[in-house]
């Protein structure tokens, strides 16, 4: 690995231990991201995405476990070695922050907002008075009335300034990255775009990084500068966005884009993705793919290097007995 390189998972594995039954959540995923990029990682619900997140955030709760060949390194430090106090000190919230699924819930009726902020900060050593100034910015930034928002309790909020105070939430300690985890699934069409340009211009103004996981492979596309596809909790293909989008080379990616209209396209065109469930034998999408080869059903694709992208498919395999 290079130690330019800003996050990166080698082998990143968790499972389930329940009782006498191991239920693997992720399997051997390996991805990495630059700094200053949005990465969208998408898949249906299911697909490890919310538990590929908590295992950077060290966040997996028993039953799970992340497995011992799991490796995640950011900025040129290795995450899972790290002592925990060290990790909650140096790491969450400072240098990676969450947005979790979810998230309107996160809140406390019982607090105002300004008190989530004074919590979040109290164990870095900020003074009231600059964790007060960093708030009102924040709320400001995101394009809320920071003083009367400040002062309000969440019920006396709509779902998109709740989201937007979750967001001004997560910076308030200037990270690095920023994990956001379904951020605008439970909102309008409306508010989504208005949310989603703000999520761009933090990203620009600010160059803070951003994971956005997504399960709508058009807010991906409209967002992300790169793309990460999951299903059965394996990476299937990744790339840069566009080159995603326009020629995907999984037939899952495929699949998950023609069954979104888009906008002067024609409605006939729209193909729902085949039933099915996740294969325990060969390639785990054979079940549902409509490209699918004999050698499929028995053996289990690695991931090749197509152009520069990630792609787990025997369609770009060397592979002589098909």
């Amino acid at each position: 690995m290079s130690f330019s390189t800003f996050l990166e998972t080698r082998n990143l594995s968790v499972s389930y231990y329940m009782e006498r039954t191991k239920i693997p959540a992720v399997k051997d995923v390996s991805f990495s991201m630059e700094k200053g990029e949005i990465l969208g990682i998408i898949g249906e619900s299911g697909s490890g995405k919310s538990t590929l997140a908590k295992a950077i955030l060290r966040a997996i709760k028993p039953p799970g476990k992340i497995e011992p060949s799991s490796k995640i390194f950011f900025k040129g430090r290795e995450l899972l070695s790290m002592k925990e106090t060290d990790f909650k000190k140096e790491i969450l919230w400072k240098s990676i922050s969450y947005v979790p699924q979810a998230s309107q819930n996160s809140l406390n009726n019982t607090m105002r907002v300004i008190d989530h902020f004074y919590d979040t900060a109290y164990s870095h050593g900020l003074s009231k008075e600059k964790v007060t100034e960093k708030a009102l910015e924040l709320l400001k930034m995101v394009k809320l009335d920071p003083e009367r928002v400040a002062r309000a309790y969440p019920f006396q909020l709509s779902g998109g300034m709740k989201q937007r105070v979750l967001i001004a939430l997560s910076l308030l300690l200037d990270p690095d990255l920023v994990i956001m985890d379904e951020a605008v699934s439970s909102l309008d069409v409306a508010t989504q775009r208005y949310i989603l340009e703000i999520i761009k211009d933090i990203n620009k103004n600010i160059g803070t990084s951003i994971i956005f996981i997504t399960h709508d492979i058009s807010i991906s596309a409209y967002l992300s500068t790169d793309i990460l596809v999951l299903y059965a909790g394996e990476l299937m293909e990744e790339g840069k966005a566009e080159a995603v989008i326009k020629t995907p080379l999984h037939p899952y990616t495929a699949d998950l884009i023609s069954s979104v209209p888009s906008i002067g396209g024609s409605m006939q065109n729209i193909r729902p993705i085949k039933e099915g469930q996740p294969s325990l034998v060969g390639c785990p999408f054979n079940a549902r793919c409509n490209k699918l080869m004999d050698y499929c059903k028995l053996n289990h694709p690695e991931v090749y290097d197509v152009n520069g992208r990630k792609v787990r498919c025997f369609l770009y395999g060397n592979n002589k007995d098909k």
